[in-house]
């Protein structure tokens, strides 16, 4: 297995350097670590092969339970890894699956599967199968490009990816569609690549009018990961939300993360904001003392289907809670002064408010997204044109910025958008692709600094 792993990396860092040479197209992808597994066959037998080379006809299905280092099936043990096959689809839990089972000691059940393949079981779980065919290559390039990374960085964990929005949800063979389909085969084998190096295509559902900076949420930094304004507007199904969460629950996220317990919660502060107004740092003051921490860290530690994501809007009519993805300034941004080629924080927000307004053409549009040193022109013609300038900013509510709604024991949180706000927004993405955009324009949106790539 190990041996396996280590291949896998060498070719992808040879088709790097080397175009043209074959991808080791094997992925990993583990569906469950319970220690009990039932599974099935569409039609035909199912085939095992355990680490000894024995052979074994399970049937059309078979309950397998792993004991020490040993598969263990109606009372014969079979030496792990052990690897399922058979002329049909494979099943687990309901689902379909092409390729092979394998299960190992450490990592459980994996579906071992053609990267295409898996990649026809991700798009209709992560997008809307009818979405725009643009955007749907988009999300396969990135999907793709996410996979083959996560391989690199997960070789000594004994799988890529797990099926979940923890990665990218996969659902297997029942889901896939013809259009779906489509979108994977037509960028077989493209990837996003910054420099010589595959990129992290991190994504997110709606970003809520603004992207998040990578440094802000996880610490770490990329130049191609950094916040960027949408530029086309759009309304998704999270567009707006709010979530009622109890002090008690604040106080136990609090002492989760830091440690510290700051008895019950008072006030929760948004004590800083990005350039898009997305919450970056929380103070939290409680009857023992107060605690600041990331916002990202806090959504995490309370409920991220909760908190959809860390781009707040205060709420009580001091603040416009739009329905749109136009991103609107919450409290004093970072960014204040900016050079004669460079928008201002403001400016910015007024050139994104032209842009959903209907101020340019299409044309214009992708001149902007190919040439930002053009976007300072593009907002003095758009004030030219009758465009409106964006509303100014408002004023902190207190020296840390605003603070959250209060009702009872419970804080009211307001906000747009759904996710971490990292990377491509899906919404955003099919946005850009009713406008004209294609799925390079848009992934030079989102991750700007990088470039489409095709490796065999």
């Amino acid at each position: 297995m190990i041996h396996i792993r280590m291949g896998k990396i060498l070719a992808l860092i040879m088709l790097l350097t080397w175009p043209g040479e074959s991808l080791a197209r094997d992925v990993y992808v583990r569906l469950s670590n319970s220690g009990s597994y039932s599974v099935g066959i569409t039609q035909g037998m199912l085939t095992m092969t355990d680490a000894e080379g024995r052979l074994a006809n399970l049937g059309e299905s078979a309950e397998i339970s792993v004991n020490g280092g040993y598969a263990v099936i109606m009372g014969n043990s079979f030496l792990l890894p052990v690897r399922i096959s058979g002329a049909g689809l494979l099943q687990f839990k309901g689902r379909s699956y092409r390729g092979a089972f394998m299960i190992t000691q450490r990592a459980g059940l994996l579906n071992v599967v053609d990267v295409e393949q898996y990649l026809c079981g991700v798009l209709p779980a992560e997008v809307g199968a009818n979405w725009h065919t643009q955007a749907l290559r988009t999300q396969a390039i990135c999907a793709r490009t996410y996979v083959l990374k996560q391989s690199m960085n997960r070789a000594d964990k004994g799988y890529d990816v797990v099926d979940t929005d923890a990665d990218q949800v996969y659902k297997g063979a029942g889901v896939e569609t013809a259009k779906t389909n489509q979108a994977v085969s037509s960028t077989a084998g493209e990837v996003l690549t910054y420099g010589k190096e595959l990129a992290f295509t991190y994504f997110h559902s709606d970003s809520g009018g603004h992207t998040a900076d990578i440094s802000d949420v996880w610490g770490t930094n990329y130049p191609y990961l950094k916040g960027v304004p949408e530029i086309v507007n759009y309304k998704s199904p999270v567009s707006v939300w709010n979530a009622k969460i109890s002090s008690q629950r604040i106080q136990n996220a609090v002492k989760k993360v830091t440690g510290a317990d700051i008895g019950t919660v008072t006030e929760v502060q948004v004590s800083e904001v990005d350039d898009g107004g997305r919450a970056i740092t929380m103070t939290f003051i409680g009857t023992n003392g107060s605690k600041s921490m990331k916002a990202s860290q806090f959504r995490t530690a309370t409920s991220p289907r909760e908190i959809k994501s860390t781009m707040f809007t205060p709420s009580g009519g001091a603040y416009k809670v739009s329905n749109t993805s136009t991103p609107s300034g919450l409290v004093t941004q970072r960014k204040t002064q900016a050079s004669d080629t460079e928008l201002t924080f403001e400016e910015e927000r007024g050139l994104a408010k032209m842009a959903s307004e209907g101020v340019f053409t299409s044309t214009e549009l992708l001149d902007m997204l190919s040439n930002p040193d053009k976007l300072k022109k593009y907002y003095q013609t758009g004030l030219n044109r009758g465009g409106s300038k964006s509303e100014p900013a408002k004023k902190p509510r207190s020296k840390y910025g605003y603070s959250i709604e209060k009702a009872g024991s419970d804080f009211i949180f307001y906000g747009r958008g759904w996710g971490h706000g990292v990377g491509m927004c899906q919404w955003g993405a099919m946005a850009m692709a009713e406008q004209g955009y294609t799925a390079e324009k848009i992934l030079a949106h989102y991750y700007p600094g990088t470039s489409v790539r095709k490796i065999k």
